[in-house]
């Protein structure tokens, strides 16, 4: 799971979930010396701040006020798809192996007995943060395009249905338009591959500069991006896809040896949405019919944006990848 923002740099963020003020007061002090600290005094303000304030690791007591058990709030972060991917170590006076266990089962990244010394909390937190820090490179390295830095289309699969089910369930649109860089193959047979790649990370960076915070863009293939748009229309996609074609035409590619290619760079574009006036089946409805609008767009001579239903479109059920 990606994290919800990126704070590559910052001082890491800790969370103390701890029921006994003078326990958490001191852990924080300690902490407060190398991180920034968040406390919170019971399971469901932890939980609320976790979601708030994205924490890099919490520290959460096993035991809380008023019968509370640790286990059911770490089940409480790990249904929760802004804190799955936070590492909790849990704080315990318990020395029961197969309480310990369950801890480390249910997901925990590791424990500490109470009363523990700083420099064990230390070395327990410091790895924990490394380990986190290692999976996370690699989850991203997992989703990105290795050429423009992109989402890939596993990252997209994902990323689709979240959207898809997202506005489904609070009734408003979402767009997916599909980028087609035209002629990228006689451009590889004419001037390289090298050239190529120049052409389809021109697109990219324009892409990736039109997006707004809540958009998504991956790599769909060799030539062919993705854009899913929340809380936009077709229509109102239209515009950001003119946008990003018109400006296309503006952009130069250079050849290896640094001399203009002598070529433009245009796109084809369909678009299609999921509203309520428009509902999709299923992302596979709302894709091919995204796809029925891009083959017209390239029926019709390339270099434009074609909006399914916006003209006599094949059924989206008869469209085909290309």
């Amino acid at each position: 799971m990606q994290r919800q923002h990126d704070r590559r740099g910052e001082t890491p963020l800790i969370l103390v979930v701890e029921d006994d003020a003078g326990t958490r007061d001191s852990l924080m002090e300690l902490l407060a010396a190398r991180y920034r600290v968040l406390g919170a005094s019971d399971g469901q303000s932890g939980v609320e701040l976790a979601r708030e304030r994205h924490p890099d690791l919490i520290l959460l007591d096993r035991f809380l006020e008023s019968g509370e058990d640790g286990l059911a709030v770490l089940e409480s972060l790990q249904h929760d798809r802004a804190t799955e991917s936070v590492p909790v170590i849990f704080l315990t006076g318990d020395s029961d192996e197969a309480t310990l266990e369950r801890c480390l089962e249910l997901g925990a990244v590791d424990f500490v007995h109470k009363p523990a010394s700083a420099r064990e909390l230390m070395a327990r937190i410091n790895r924990a943060l490394r380990q986190s820090e290692q999976q996370q490179r690699l989850q991203a390295m997992a989703q990105t395009d290795a050429l423009t830095g992109l989402a890939n289309f596993r990252a997209l699969s994902m990323r689709l249905e979240e959207e898809f089910k997202r506005s489904s369930r609070y009734d408003y649109p979402m767009s997916v338009v599909v980028i087609d860089l035209d002629h990228l193959k006689a451009i590889n047979d004419g001037m390289g591959h090298d050239v190529g790649n120049r052409a389809i990370l021109a697109l990219a960076n324009l892409l990736r500069t039109n997006l707004r915070e809540v958009d998504f863009a991956a790599r769909f293939g060799g030539d062919e991006f993705v854009a899913l748009l929340p809380h936009q229309t077709a229509a109102e996609a239209a515009v950001l896809a003119e946008r990003i074609r018109a400006g296309l035409r503006t952009v130069k590619v250079t050849r290896s040896d640094g001399r203009p290619a002598p070529f433009g760079l245009s796109v084809s574009v369909g678009i299609a949405d999921h509203s309520p006036a428009q509902p999709r089946a299923c992302t596979d409805e709302l894709l091919r019919a995204a796809d029925a609008a891009l083959y017209e767009a390239k029926r019709e001579g390339r270099d434009r944006v074609v909006v399914y239903g916006a003209s006599d479109l094949a059924s989206p059920k008869a469209a085909q990848r290309h």
